[in-house]
């Protein structure tokens, strides 16, 4: 009898994680459509995101019975999850709101994966291995590529720093909600999570927003459609496919898998709105696919198979 080694594949959610960031990229357009058909501000923009959302997950909960949870570690949870997201939305678009778009962007989603890394290496104690590094360098690369600009004209230096730091929260807040969506469920499930959570979350968006923005807007056909739009696939859909893939692929692979979110709003943006096709769009997009690919699971290996050959003889 002769053993030899078969690599086993590993349990992944990358399809899943794929899948999310595809709708993610769907709400650049839908969102901004959003925002000049109905006249409202980025951040009450967000806040229905997230309200009806986790809201429509929730009455599809309800329906099947699934009410919120009365077990102390799933209530810390899903209102950790709400604040979390509440507080990437709210920093994410302060930063645009006081540096730039490019520059918020790049800095939120291309500092994520670095403070995954960088907070996992801590507990691990140990250096960050070739593989996290390799397509974590390549996606960071391809988004400056992508995304990376110059604020806009007249930009305040103070109030561009100060953006930029927002956007360090955004991409901290995005970390850490990933580090604590990877973590075994105890009485709750990635709707459950995504649906109560978001919808706490959106409450807390709207009290800090109503004060500053109004959240009324005129309710066209075009307008609902819209918001329908932008709550059901790039929010509650997205964000549960995301969450479910964390279990098993972990936070690391998932925040570098996330980039795909500004590759798929640049495609749309050049089919849908006409945006100019540039060398560096195409380059950037490239070396965020190949950081995308690099970033997958792989097999475990070391399992060894007993192979039986001629002559053997078993015994019961």
């Amino acid at each position: 009898m002769t053993a030899r080694t078969e690599p086993v594949p590993a349990p992944s959610g990358f399809g899943l994680l794929v899948v999310a960031g595809l709708l993610w990229g769907t709400g650049g357009v839908s969102g901004a459509a959003l925002a000049e058909s109905s006249g409202m501000s980025a951040p009450a923009v967000a806040t229905y995101r997230l309200a009806l959302g986790g809201g429509l997950l929730v009455l599809v909960l309800l329906a099947r019975r699934r009410w919120l949870p009365r077990d102390r570690h799933a209530l810390r949870r899903i209102a950790v999850t709400g604040v979390l997201v509440a507080l990437f939305q709210a920093t994410y678009f302060g930063g645009v709101a006081l540096a730039s778009v490019s520059i918020a962007t790049l800095v939120t989603i291309g500092s994520a994966p670095m403070i995954v890394v960088l907070v996992q290496s801590l507990r691990r104690r140990r250096m960050p291995t070739a593989t996290q590094v390799r397509p974590l360098a390549l996606g960071v690369v391809g988004l400056g590529l992508l995304v990376g600009g110059p604020a806009a004209p007249g930009t305040d230096p103070g109030e561009a720093l100060l953006g930029i730091l927002l956007a360090l929260c955004a991409g901290a807040s995005f970390a850490f909600l990933s580090m604590v969506a990877a973590r075994p469920h105890r009485g709750t499930d990635a709707p459950m999570v995504t649906g109560y959570g978001f919808l706490f979350g959106g409450l807390l968006l709207a009290a800090c927003t109503v004060p500053f923005a109004p959240l009324t807007f005129e309710p066209t056909a075009r307008n609902l459609a819209l918001v329908a739009f932008f709550a059901i696939f790039p929010t509650a859909l997205a964000w549960t496919l995301y969450f479910g893939g964390l279990a098993h692929a972990g936070p690391a692979v998932a925040t570098v898998v996330a980039l795909l979110e500004p590759l798929t709003a640049t495609v749309l943006a050049v089919l849908l709105l006409g945006e100019a096709v540039t060398v560096t769009l195409v380059s950037g997009g490239t070396l965020l696919l190949l950081s995308v690919v690099d970033a997958r699971p792989r097999p475990v290996r070391g399992i060894r198979v007993a192979r039986a050959q001629p002559g053997d003889r078993f015994s019961r």
